[in-house]
């Protein structure tokens, strides 16, 4: 029996690898004759430097970025040829600060501009840039003073990077971005499908993982409206509604806006260069899963994909994942599902003990008698 391992990561726990790992071991304690295929996969957020490099290869390229709150960090980024794999998260991403630190308003996506300059600096001129698992909220507006925005007040300052300075903008210099991007083709890998704004939007839909609060939401849509509308009376066009401007915070709204990067489904274009469609073709069984599955996964994440293809190429699919909205309709694509935590489980329990509760439920729950 060859089974397909397709792990996306466990927010907090696991990444995509380590889950893979997990449960293909789980596996071939229950049966040491199984023929097991790991994938382990992203869909433009974490680990989607891990997936493309364990799958391809590359130089790791290692650099000092600031983090969301303005403080220098270690990142990597991916070199493959004249090709750049950035991984946002790695400046911007959730995992980089504590619960008490999030905070949409002042979070920003400096870093990120920071590793995009870094990568066309040496040598690349094509910027593939994943863009989940962020913690901001700010449009890219960090990431576009990086590469040389201005935005300035009436006397002729820089506004701030808290976002409710959106309001003083008068003016937009584009005048200084680096001539190198000229030259550079930018392609956003988004793992969702929302617009930048309204009740679908950046600020709707995530900004509560970020740290806002419900009464925060219509301040927040409202001042990346203002941005918006700022942007595309001075750009004179419009990119707010793309799909996947919304993605982590309106990053791929404002490097679509400002530097005519082009987004693309993050699962479609990592699978792409993994091997994906081939390794479910070669597959009896495809195991599939992440650390929550529930409506936000219909926006473009990378278990419902799986499940898709599996469905495609007639491959019975499963998943493993961390937790589950009971309400979910997921037989629509899947045959079952495992939880590693249930109604009496806390999330803090699931995520400290995850590697426990992933063994577990492979060894006492999968019964490949049954696929």
């Amino acid at each position: 029996m060859k089974i397909l391992v397709a792990q996306n990561y466990f927010k907090g726990s696991l990444s995509a690898l380590n889950a893979a790992d997990i449960i293909s071991s789980a596996l071939k304690s229950l049966n040491s004759d199984l023929f097991i295929i790991k994938c382990p996969l992203a869909d433009g957020g974490d680990g989607t430097i891990e997936s493309i490099y364990s799958a391809t290869g590359g130089e790791l390229i290692n650099t000092t970025v600031n983090d969301p709150l303005f403080r220098k960090i270690d990142a990597i980024w991916l070199k493959q040829g004249k090709t750049a794999i950035i991984e946002a998260a790695k400046a911007n991403g959730l995992t980089l600060l504590k619960p008490f630190e999030l905070n949409p308003f002042k979070a920003t996506t400096f870093g990120v501009g920071e590793l995009i300059l870094d990568s066309v600096r040496k040598g690349c001129n094509k910027v593939i840039i994943g863009v989940g698992g962020s913690a901001t909220n700010d449009a890219g507006f960090g990431a576009l003073r990086a590469l040389g925005v201005r935005f300035l007040k009436r006397d002729n300052t820089e506004i701030n990077y808290d976002i409710r300075s959106f309001l003083e903008i008068s003016r937009i210099d584009t005048a200084n971005i680096d001539p190198v991007l000229k030259d550079t083709k930018l392609i956003v890998a988004t793992d969702v499908k929302n617009p930048l704004t309204g009740i679908n939007g950046a600020s709707m839909t995530f900004a509560r993982q970020k740290g806002a609060k419900t009464e925060n939401l219509s301040e927040l849509d409202n001042l990346l409206t203002h941005f918006a509308d700022v942007s595309s009376e001075y750009l004179e066009k419009d990119n707010r509604n793309i799909t996947g401007a919304g993605a982590a915070g309106g990053i791929a709204y404002g490097l679509s806006e400002y530097l005519g990067a082009k987004t693309e489904s993050g699962f479609d274009l990592i699978s792409r260069l993994c091997g994906l469609e081939d390794k479910i073709k070669e597959a009896d069984l495809v195991i599939t899963g992440e650390g929550r599955l529930d409506e936000q996964s219909l926006w473009g994440k990378a278990p419902i994909k799986v499940a898709e293809l599996a469905k495609k190429f007639n491959k019975t699919c499963i998943a493993v994942v961390g937790s589950m909205d009971t309400d979910f309709n997921w037989k629509k694509y899947y045959k079952v599902v495992y939880s590693l935590s249930d109604e009496n489980t806390t999330v803090e329990y699931s995520i400290k003990n995850a590697v426990t509760l992933l063994e577990k439920v492979v060894r006492e729950k999968i019964d490949l008698n049954n696929f």
